[in-house]
């Protein structure tokens, strides 16, 4: 395998809650790329799932119209020729109308960013941007990500695992239990999701039953934390089995708003700001730096990852929040500003992705006997 790329698959949508910012990721990565002297080839997946090359007007990507203004070549599988067999990589080929030499998923959420997509591009044989199928689906579930943590002894603040259907069974039971290990204030988020979409807190026990039913909409199992006073810090990690760490970011959000929820990352443009270097003292961003590579390297993640962190407002302690495996790419997204504001700009990080995905592809390769 070569480690020259010329030519770069960018993929984008995806079936998930998080369709609409993969669009406002993947604008800035393939004018990145482009800017990096790339050739880049553009592969939307709709809402239904339907994976058809994009060759309109990248406009209509950021604003989330590409897929009702459609200007593609569709390529599609037919009975006659699915009869006859194809490889992934020849699935891939029909409708990329080549092999790439590396594919960058700018994709978030289920179904994208949670080892689903990335088995099929292992299956592909084409190198690809970002963890692998373990550390995607670890990281993408927030309950075993934790144990994972709780292993490598990084502290975390307390949790509580509940299960839609014991909320359906017996709410009273289930609040009563949450009361119990974690009280008020808390913290309740899907197990798997991103973005904070489908997030709620709860102060009392009426805004807890109603939280729970609410959060359980989005996946069957519902995590609980307690509702630390905190700042958050936030750690960008570039790299495979030697990791770094660049400037830690703050996300400081506005006074009126009670956390960083998905309106406010996407939709508010006054509702939080970035603070890149965060305005912490060396010992406390050593300490967070060392936490970030020891969670990256734990749940064997390869590429990049964003890692979230708290500081209690109370006592300066520090946990681990969780892992963003594919963290965004929008405008305002701390990832790709860190590396900036630590000298490596967009379209050398572009590229220094692309080349760690062909180091990882190389690097797990084994002996096989068939």
């Amino acid at each position: 395998m070569s480690n020259k790329i010329s030519t770069v698959c960018v993929l984008f949508g995806g079936v998930s809650t998080e369709h609409l910012i993969s669009g406002r990721s993947a604008y800035n990565i393939i004018n990145g790329l482009k800017s990096a002297g790339f050739k880049v080839i553009n592969v939307g997946i709709t809402k239904s799932g339907k994976w058809i090359r994009y060759d309109g007007d990248l406009e209509q990507i950021r604003l989330g119209d590409w897929e009702d203004n459609l200007v593609a070549s569709i390529s599609h599988l037919t009975s006659e020729q699915g009869s006859i067999g194809v490889s992934v990589k020849d699935f891939l080929y029909m409708i990329i109308g080549c092999i790439p030499d590396v594919i960058f998923p700018a994709v978030h959420g289920i179904n994208c960013e949670d080892g689903t997509l990335q088995g099929l591009l292992e299956l592909s044989g084409i190198p690809y941007v970002g963890c692998g199928v373990l550390a995607s689906a670890a990281g993408m579930d927030k309950v075993h990500a934790k144990r994972v943590f709780q292993a490598a002894k990084i502290p975390q603040c307390k949790y509580l695992a509940v299960q839609r259907s014991d909320i359906e069974k017996d709410i009273e039971k289930v609040v009563l239990k949450i009361e119990r290990k974690i009280a008020y204030p808390c913290f309740l988020k899907p197990n798997n999701g991103g973005s904070s979409v489908g997030t709620q807190s709860a102060k009392d026990r009426e805004g807890l039953y109603l939280a729970l039913v609410e959060v359980a909409k989005y996946d069957r199992i519902v995590l609980v934390e307690e509702f630390i006073p905190c700042r958050e810090i936030e750690a960008a990690v570039l790299g495979n089995d030697r990791p770094k760490v660049a400037m830690l970011g703050e996300v400081l959000t506005a006074g009126d708003i009670e956390y960083y929820d998905y309106k406010t990352k996407y939709f508010d443009p006054d509702g939080a700001q970035v603070c890149i270097p965060a305005n912490v003292s060396p010992k406390v961003s050593n300490t967070i730096s060392r936490y970030a590579k020891k969670a990256y390297l734990a749940l064997s993640c390869a590429g990049l990852s964003r890692v979230d962190f708290f500081i209690d407002q109370r006592n300066d302690r520090i946990y681990l929040n969780e892992i963003n495996t594919l963290p965004g790419f929008t405008p305002i997204s701390l990832f790709p500003k860190a590396w900036d504001t630590s000298g490596v700009p967009l379209n050398k990080l572009l590229k220094s992705l692309c080349e760690l995905a062909i180091l990882e592809k190389k690097s797990k390769a084994r002996l096989e006997i068939l």
